[in-house]
């Protein structure tokens, strides 16, 4: 009998026990495959443990770190690089600080009537090494409290450690415009002389690879043999003469801005001044306060360091901004 193309086809066909025979070895290899990786890893994952646990009972000496961690407040920002972390408490070169909702230095900002003196700036303006209450925003809010009556002058620290006028801009342009500032206390240049390369590319790369810095982060604040590492890597590479942080010329730009771009949400604004060397940053700051007419305060009190103003020099420093305040407003009916 004559055989059609649908019983050829049926017989080209390899016969069902082979065909399943060949699915169970494929599935008996890649369990094998599977196992093996699983092992692999967690012989690696028991090593590494082991060394960290050696490293922990040694007593491995390692260095300090200042990195984000919840033991500081502090965490990657895509805007300004770092930022604080919103209602946390925790302690940062040896002093406790705590954070409002907004991530701020400070208790909550009150939806009231009151004026808001926005103090932007650095580690200056933050309070490096001083409790919350002896900064100089902290003083100026319980010095005004006192000559003016609780309630009608509220003072926002937006200082942070390591920040630059560039910094500075942003944040004003992104959230502190939004609080709605009748004055804005501008302190920046510290930071801007910095040799360590230019903060504005330095941002843009840390948006591009943030879950790489946040898993340094993690590493840095849970493995001292992860810590140890990068210290000797650090240590072994040549340190190199970087572009400022924020060169002069853009120091001025950036001043200048934050100046007029407080002017045009109906804000004046003061400059304080921490350097203590003449250099362009200096110049820049003062040309730019006789230019537009504004207060420009010198700080040249004690200090903690090189840098940072004592507890006792900063209430000095409020009372000068008070007193500027009142002379302001005994020439204008609206303040300054």
């Amino acid at each position: 009998m004559k055989r059609g193309p649908a019983s050829v086809a049926a017989e080209d066909k390899p016969p069902l026990t082979q065909k399943s025979g060949k699915a169970k070895k494929a599935t008996r290899l890649l369990g094998r495959l599977t196992a093996n990786i699983l092992l692999m890893a967690s012989s690696s994952g028991a090593t590494l443990l082991l060394i960290e646990m050696t490293a922990r009972v040694l007593g491995l000496t390692v260095p300090f770190f200042l990195h984000p961690a919840p033991a500081n407040c502090m965490q990657r920002s895509r805007l300004l690089s770092l930022e604080f972390r919103p209602s946390c408490v925790g302690v940062l070169a040896n002093t406790p600080l705590r954070t409002n909702s907004l991530g701020l230095r400070g208790p909550e900002v009150r939806d009231d009537d009151s004026r808001r003196i926005l103090a932007l700036g650095d580690s200056c303006t933050w309070g490096w090494r001083v409790e919350e209450q002896q900064s100089y925003p902290a003083v100026l809010q319980q010095l005004l409290d006192e000559r003016y009556g609780t309630g009608s002058y509220q003072v926002i620290n937006a200082g942070f450690p390591g920040n630059t006028s560039y910094q500075g801009l942003r944040y004003l342009r992104e959230r502190g415009l939004a609080l709605r500032p009748w004055l804005v206390i501008a302190d920046y240049g510290f930071n801007d002389i910095t040799r360590s390369g230019d903060v504005a590319a330095l941002i843009a790369q840390q948006a591009r690879y943030m879950p790489v810095l946040e898993l340094d982060d993690y590493l840095l604040d849970n493995s001292r043999t992860y810590k140890w590492l990068r210290w000797h890597i650090a240590g072994g590479q040549t340190p190199k003469l970087r572009a400022h942080r924020v060169d002069p010329e853009r120091y001025a730009i950036y001043m200048t801005s934050i100046v007029e771009l407080a002017a045009e949400q109906g804000a004046k604004t003061i400059f304080l001044d921490f350097l203590q060397r003449g250099d362009p940053y200096k110049k820049a700051m003062a040309d730019i306060a006789a230019a537009k007419g504004m207060p420009l305060i010198t700080y040249q009190g004690p200090r903690l360091d090189l840098v940072h103003p004592t507890a006792e020099g900063y209430r000095a420093l409020a009372l000068e901004i008070v007193d500027n305040l009142a002379r302001a407003s005994s020439d204008h009916a609206d303040g300054l």
